[in-house]
């Protein structure tokens, strides 16, 4: 997900400066090669001092709940933190193949596939307090536990792995109907914020869709490591939620009637 020192290569011939993105690195095209791509390097230093980052965010921002119920979408810049920390270790571990570089790729899969499709629509729920968005949440909410359920299935009974490619981790995961799993997994993460009554709530939803897309559009073949490096920034939003509304004679969210 994280990464960090960013180096940028500004022409394809300039592939001589890309060994410094070897092993503890990432590049990624953003350009197509005949139209001269823009190789960008992240470090595993990064990948790890954005976990610990996110993780002094997210507790900050768990501090700020007033209530129970608030403590899931507090908590989220905090479990991106330990994403972030899962990814940097299998840095560190690969290239080569071991239990613990074999335990911490179906950790990150944990993460990416089972847990964020269920927790984020189940944190968004439990925030709101309009009765027929509640009703209308369950939607997403119950595409994410499919997505959940189809994901963590394809854990337990097929390979998993990570590999170094060209200097990226790519994480293999192998599973039918990839269309149908993106497509739920795409509502279950971002259409569940949109349908908040809090304006912070739904930014975050806007948020997690543009990365989503940025991510697939340039990086799709490394999707599942970008979209969570974009996300994970993303994240900020959520503290932002609790940072403004703490403000005195500041109320971010609608006022709602019984029926949302």
């Amino acid at each position: 997900m994280h990464r960090e020192p960013i180096t940028v290569i500004s022409n394809l011939e300039d592939l001589t400066l890309a060994p410094k993105c070897q092993h503890k690195t990432i590049w990624h095209s953003v350009r197509s090669h005949r139209l001269g791509g823009t190789i960008i390097c992240f470090s595993a230093t990064a990948s790890l001092s954005t976990g610990i980052a996110l993780l002094a965010l997210g507790a900050i921002t768990v501090r700020h709940a007033a209530t129970p119920a608030e403590v899931p979408y507090a908590a989220i810049p905090m479990i991106f933190g330990i994403q972030q920390l899962v990814e940097g270790g299998l840095w560190l571990g690969l290239p080569a193949q071991t239990l613990t570089t074999h335990v911490l790729a179906i950790v990150y899969l944990l993460f990416s596939n089972v847990l964020w499709p269920i927790y984020v629509p189940v944190a968004v729920w439990l925030i709101e307090p309009g009765i027929l968005r509640r009703r209308i949440i369950l939607f997403p909410l119950a595409a994410g536990a499919a997505t959940s359920v189809f994901f963590l299935a394809a854990i337990v009974t097929q390979p998993v792995s990570a590999t170094i490619k060209v200097a990226h981790i790519g994480y293999h995961l192998p599973h039918p109907h990839h269309t149908i799993a993106f497509t739920f997994y795409a509502v279950a993460t971002c259409l569940a914020p949109l349908l908040s009554s809090h304006k912070m709530v739904r930014l975050f939803g806007g948020a997690l869709i543009g990365s989503m897309i940025a991510a697939y559009v340039i990086y799709s073949i490394w999707f599942a490591s970008v979209w969570c490096f974009f996300a994970a920034l993303t994240s900020g939003v959520v503290f932002l939620y609790f940072s403004r509304r703490s403000r005195p004679g500041n109320n971010d969210d609608e006022t709602l009637i019984a029926t949302g």
